[in-house]
């Protein structure tokens, strides 16, 4: 049976990784993710890897404009817009240069590749426990129970899914009743919606239970013509706290998180069915036909991958000494 769970408050696509997004008011859903999200990433040419705001926290202060609307298969250039104001395009000769020159490290910046490219997809070294604790700003390991050991082992070697400059999965959705319970959490935090970096923000009814969104996982979301399988909670890394354009670091933003959700926030979400989705469309859900015990089976699953991953990196670590 389907429950209807909100509407669509906000859609956000993010035309280069780890760069500013901006809103939409309707985009189409590919098997991939939203169009236009993510087709463009930098590589950091002094380590010979592309990159990410967790190691290169400047870039969340670059604002990126499409030239002309993306479409399937389709990487439209690109206008950048430095913190000093000035910009660059995409298809600028000297575009590599001044990319470079802002961010104090040699950089390029890359289209899309194929997923048969993987040296350009691939890590200088695998990422073992030590690099997991630094891009998630924690003494442990966390809970990567969410994700499945093949994928989390493709991360070790690669800097995102092959193909794919998304971190982990094609889409991310967030909740208004998530953002506004971590607000009356810590009342002195900054949780707006841009630290998070969702594509899609729903509109929960008042009264929705705290962190709703975890409780659909593995149910399927109905939103005008498209269908999405909702796959796991999303492990937040250190990015949320970091400043953006108008937006200051907040540390208060991991602690809370920290604290009340084991450093999760928002759900991965996969596209069964692709289609078109606008702001004000309605959110329907309907939840998984597993059985409880399928589901008690599950609890134990997750627990047994988290420790399996976790041993990995730790193996990662000693080979690579």
């Amino acid at each position: 049976m389907r429950v209807d769970v909100g509407t669509v408050k906000e859609l956000w696509r993010y035309p280069v990784k780890s760069m500013e997004g901006s809103r939409a008011e309707e985009s189409d859903i590919a098997k991939t993710g939203m169009i236009g999200d993510r087709y463009w990433a930098l590589r950091d040419e002094s380590i010979g890897e592309l990159t990410t705001v967790r190691k290169m926290p400047k870039l969340l202060k670059y604002k990126v404009s499409y030239d002309r609307a993306p479409g399937p298969g389709d990487v439209p250039p690109i206008t950048i817009e430095l913190p000093d104001g000035s910009r660059v395009n995409s298809a600028d000769d000297d575009v590599n240069e001044k990319l470079s020159a802002a961010l104090g490290k040699p950089v390029t910046l890359w289209p899309l590749q194929p997923k048969t490219s993987l040296s350009h997809y691939r890590l200088n070294k695998p990422a073992g426990a030590a690099a997991m604790k630094k891009q998630f700003a924690t003494r442990e390991l966390p809970d990567f129970s969410s994700v499945s050991w093949r994928m989390m082992m493709e991360l070790a070697i690669f800097a995102t899914p092959l193909g794919r400059y998304h971190d982990v999965y094609p889409l991310h959705l967030l909740t208004t009743a998530s953002l506004a319970r971590l607000k009356a959490l810590e009342p002195e935090g900054d949780f707006r919606v841009e630290r998070f970096r969702p594509n899609l923000l729903i509109e929960t009814p008042e009264g929705t239970a705290d962190f709703d969104e975890f409780t659909w996982v593995d149910g399927k979301l109905y939103i005008g013509e498209t269908i999405l399988k909702v796959v796991s909670p999303t492990v937040r890394c250190s990015m949320p706290a970091q400043p953006q354009v108008e937006i200051k670091k907040d540390a208060k933003v991991l602690r809370t998180l920290e604290a009340h959700t084991a450093r999760h926030l928002g759900v991965n979400v996969s596209v069964i069915k692709p289609g078109a989705i606008r702001v004000g469309d309605s959110v329907c859900w309907e939840p998984s036909s597993r059985s409880a015990l399928g589901k008690r089976f599950d609890a134990v699953s997750s627990r047994l991958r988290n420790r399996a991953i976790q041993g990995s990196f730790k193996l990662i670590d000693r080979l690579v000494k």
